[in-house]
């Protein structure tokens, strides 16, 4: 292949790739969340996982790779973090199933103190998305979540 013709098929991915936008969605609306969530010392995958164990109770780190959609290197990485600050607590033997893992009194502390922040950056995503971006991207996750209860 040539310079040309590999221009010519950089440029049609360029313009045409989905994951490229989605990527790069993805990127500008978690860094809105980081930085609102910076000043506690939290990031937006951590506050994800702090939301699901609030939520749920306790779960595995499977558990929490599957619903979240993460990979399992990353749930394990950020589980360890949310562990030493005391945000969760993990017990049973070994890494796998048998591991439950929960969210600490200090970790519903921090949950009740992002709400403000994550408002704020709510507020500043919808801004930026207006209502009709964001009425998509609802659209779109209640798609992708319908087809995947459905494998």
């Amino acid at each position: 292949m040539n310079k040309r013709e590999a221009l010519i098929l950089a440029k049609a991915v360029a313009e045409e790739c989905l994951g490229y936008r989605v990527r790069l969605l993805n990127r500008v609306i978690t860094n809105i969340y980081d930085r609102a969530l910076q000043p506690l010392g939290l990031k937006a995958n951590q506050a994800n996982i702090l939301t699901m164990l609030s939520y749920v109770g306790q779960v595995s780190a499977a558990d929490i790779s599957r619903v979240l959609v993460m990979e399992k290197s990353t749930v394990s990485r950020t589980v360890d973090r949310m562990k030493k600050n005391g945000w969760i607590t993990v017990e049973g033997h070994g890494d796998g199933p048998s591991q439950t893992i929960t969210v600490t009194a200090q970790g519903r502390e921090l949950m009740a103190a992002t709400h403000a922040l994550w408002k704020k950056a709510q507020k500043q995503t919808t801004e930026l998305l207006g209502e009709e971006g964001v009425d998509a991207i609802l659209k779109l996750y209640e798609t992708v979540r319908a087809s995947k209860s459905k494998r």
